[in-house]
């Protein structure tokens, strides 16, 4: 098997690497009085100059009632050969393989993050609709009275030794759920936090539009400066655009830790429900 080169996607905005953001940091340490390091940080995260990841992941899956599904999970967070951008299509893979872990070239060109809490947005992005009939018919067109819709949720590794090596990080891992039974010898996943609602949970993550046959993109943009109290005017307008306000209270990026993986779950109930994801991709920024 072969490592997997990664696909960069035209942005249309510049992403620095951790390379980029290390040589800044060096600038300012140029001046003749050198700024303290945690003035630099500011400084840094206020320009929102930070390391990434994303992975796209084209394929159709269809969720139906009753019958949660995994979509995708993302590799490691902030590990060592996960930075950049990369596309997957799930319906042909070819056994992709990720080089992970292991010492960097240089800590010019690569540097784990520091702090404790090093990460500071993430956005989704899903296309999708559900079956395209049913639901009440004063909720047709809208996200009220949507029982088809997408979670986020975080696994953690049981050991951050995996990465003090270069290890090989196969793809069918970014398309299994941690209980099946043949996910792999090498690595464990903690579920954290894992459950499986009835009904869309405060933490939704999207719904699809009621009744809607055609695939809608939805972005959702999480921060680690969210704070959304329930029933706040800022709670209510994510209700309004068919996201739970609990998932805009900042905890969920705020207690990620590297290492972690995010997984994207497909949800549907009652008789008929169902939730048809064509694509979806996930980006994390992290500050170095």
């Amino acid at each position: 098997m072969i490592a997997a080169s990664p696909k960069v996607h035209p942005s249309g905005s510049f992403k620095p690497t951790t390379a980029d953001i290390i040589k800044v940091k060096q600038y300012f340490k140029l001046f003749a009085i050198p700024l303290p390091d945690e003035l630099i940080d500011d400084i840094i995260d206020a320009a929102s100059y930070w390391a990434h990841t994303s992975l796209t992941v084209e394929g159709c899956t269809v969720a139906r009632a009753g019958a949660d599904k995994m979509y995708m999970r993302t590799l490691p967070l902030a590990v060592y050969g996960t930075e950049g951008d990369f596309l997957l299509d799930k319906e042909n893979l070819q056994g992709e393989v990720f080089v992970l872990g292991g010492l960097p070239p240089t800590e010019l060109e690569c540097a784990p993050p520091t702090r404790a809490k090093p990460f500071r947005m993430i956005e989704f992005q899903l296309w999708s609709h559900d079956q395209g009939w049913g639901g009440d018919h004063d909720c047709q067109g809208t996200y009220n009275g949507a029982y088809s819709w997408f979670d986020a949720s975080v696994e953690r590794l049981d050991s951050m030794s995996y990465f003090t090596r270069s290890i090989e990080w196969p793809s069918s891992l970014l398309f299994t759920a941690a209980d099946a039974q043949r996910l792999t010898d090498n690595v464990t996943f903690i579920q954290k936090d894992i459950k499986q609602p009835f009904l869309p949970p405060p933490s939704t993550l999207q719904k699809n539009i009621v009744a809607e046959r055609q695939t809608t993109h939805h972005v959702i943009t999480w921060t680690d400066l969210d704070d959304v109290k329930e029933g706040s005017p800022e709670a209510i307008a994510a209700g309004n655009r068919g996201q739970g306000w609990k998932s805009y209270d900042g905890s969920f990026i705020r207690d990620l830790q590297v290492g972690d993986c995010i997984t994207l779950w497909m949800r549907a109930r009652f008789p008929g429900w169902k939730n048809e994801a064509m694509k979806a991709k996930i980006t994390v920024f992290w500050a170095v």
